[in-house]
Order: C-alpha cells, then structure tokens, then sequence
C-alpha cells in the first residue's frame, strides 16, 4: 500500500512539473514602426501591414530570447483594437501580446501614432 500511494504522489508531482512547464505566460512587445497597409485594403479585417523596428527582446515558440530584426510584416488587431486616426504612412508605437501555449498567437492590443 506504502508503495502504491508513492507511486500517485509522483504521479502528481510530475502532473504538477509538465502543467506548469504548458502554463500560458503572456510576453508584450512594444514596437515601433510605420502603417505600409491597413485592415480591408487586401488585407484580413484584423490584419495590417506594419514595416517595423527592431524587437531585440522578441520571443521564440520555445520561450527563447532571439531578438527580431527590422522588417514588413502582418501584424494581427486583437478584437476592439480601435484604428481610429491611424492610416496608412502613420509612424506608430504597437503593444503586441504573446502567448506561447496552448497556441502560439500575437495580437496588436494598442495602437498609437507617434512623431
């Protein structure tokens, strides 16, 4: 009986390591750049193109700091994001969330213009 009540407390235990190992740990990133597309014009109705600054602390899949390098690239709106003064050209200061688990996803939860 000792044995078997071991057993289901590593059990447990190793439940307890792999649950927290699969936690979702948002990462945000603040990125500097200029609107080359907008919402609607070819684009999904969530989605703009942004030609964006560095990200030295930008996150990897695995959790791994690899920085990203300046770039055009798709940037998706998180649903309420308002664009509301942003148009194409506009320099602007994204907030982009992250989540690496369950799945891997970015979102735009703030847009700003910016001098």
């Amino acid at each position: 009986m000792r044995i078997a009540g071991a057993i289901v407390v590593s059990l447990v235990a190793m439940c307890v390591v792999c649950a927290s190992a699969l936690a979702d740990t948002a990462y945000y990133y603040s990125v500097k750049g200029i609107i080359k597309g907008m919402p609607g014009d070819g684009l999904a109705k969530n989605e703009m193109l942004v030609k964006h600054q560095p990200i030295p602390d930008y996150r990897d899949d695995s959790g791994a700091i690899v920085g990203m390098m300046a770039m055009t690239m798709p940037f998706y709106l998180k649903e309420g994001v308002s664009l509301e003064g942003i148009k194409a050209g506009d320099a602007v200061e994204l907030k982009v969330e992250q989540h690496l688990h369950p799945k891997f996803t970015e979102e735009v939860v703030s847009i700003k213009r910016v001098e």
